[in-house]
């Protein structure tokens, strides 16, 4: 699938709002592009770049056939810069760097490109470098820099891009287009509360470690649930051998979130999509078990322990306190 055809599906209204900014010769020099992940943006900088560069352009579109196109969609093309954090932020230092290539001229042409994903984890020093370009841009130059979290940024970075927000794809229409896809209900009904990328969701389905992971932690959630003090060593025994690294502890607490979340939904018979429909009889029991201001209560719980291992607090103490707690 062309990466036109897949925006024209994820985003429809900032496609044809874009589309039209390029045939009208009109892109700014510095865009925002501000929505949750698997929303497209990505997708979008990079088809807008293969247009700048596309040596067949039809009314200015990219063909996303010719040489130069395909180098740009695969991140070879070396007037098309990209920055992601690394580990935790963006540092000043990668900014300079991103500056130095601000004062040379291209390497294929004049034009440049600059993705930057993840801005709002920039350095309090990264971000103000990252402001003289916004200011004083040089050249041929046209920015696009990424976000989930645009409050983040300083408003001063805010007030020099043109904001497009992208709309999230909707978990009824995520759901029906993975059913297409042959996966189970119980699957992917689960995966759209995860993410909002139909390639995510199915490179997710594929995976043998992340579907080990959601039965591991629906063990958990059976045992925390009933009350049961195994709940306390079980992270010890199942859950820490199988989660090894930050991402990983995210998707724990995320995982026994939604099935709490699906409990209180069913408590108070306000159902929606449940993540976990393949055990409702279940979730009835321990909705049956528990009035919705304890459900509500373990989930401001779980939230919490989310917000500890996002401050990297050790994940086992996490997980143990977090036991005893629903426990």
């Amino acid at each position: 699938m062309k990466i036109e055809e897949k925006l024209k599906w994820i985003q429809p209204i900032v496609f044809k709002q874009m589309q039209q900014t390029v045939k009208q010769n009109q892109l700014a020099h510095a865009y925002l592009f501000e929505g949750v992940s698997g929303t497209g943006k990505k997708d979008l900088a990079l088809w807008l770049a293969a247009s700048l560069f596309c040596q067949n352009p039809h009314d200015h579109l990219p063909c996303e056939e010719c040489s130069t196109c395909v180098r740009v969609l695969q991140h070879q093309h070396p007037d098309v810069i990209e920055i992601a954090p690394d580990g935790l932020s963006i540092k000043v230092e990668q900014v300079r760097d991103l500056k130095a290539e601000f004062s040379k001229s291209g390497v294929e042409g004049k034009q440049k490109v600059f993705i930057v994903e993840d801005v709002e984890k920039m350095t309090i020093g990264a971000a103000n470098s990252l402001l003289k370009f916004l200011e004083e841009p040089d050249g041929k130059v046209v920015a696009f820099l990424l976000t989930t979290a645009k409050q983040r940024l300083l408003p001063t970075i805010l007030s020099r891009c043109q904001l497009i927000h992208f709309q999230p794809l909707s978990k009824k229409r995520l759901l029906a287009e993975l059913e297409k896809k042959e996966l189970p209900v119980s699957q992917a009904s689960l995966l759209v509360h995860l993410t909002n990328s139909l390639e995510t969701a199915i490179e997710m389905s594929q995976d043998e470690w992340f579907n080990e992971a959601r039965k591991i932690i629906w063990k958990w959630f059976v045992l925390v649930s009933k009350k049961e003090q195994q709940g306390f060593v079980f992270v010890q025994t199942d859950i820490m051998p199988h989660f090894k690294d930050r991402e990983h502890y995210l998707l724990v607490v995320d995982l026994l979130l939604l099935a709490y979340r699906d409990a209180l939904m069913l408590n108070y018979e306000a159902v929606d999509i449940l993540a976990y429909p393949q055990h409702q009889e279940i979730l009835k029991e321990t909705a049956g078990r528990f009035n919705g201001a304890h459900l509500t209560e373990a989930l401001e719980t779980i939230l919490l322990s989310r917000k500890k291992l996002e401050s990297n607090v050790n994940a086992q103490g996490v997980f143990e306190q977090l036991s005893l707690l629903l426990i």
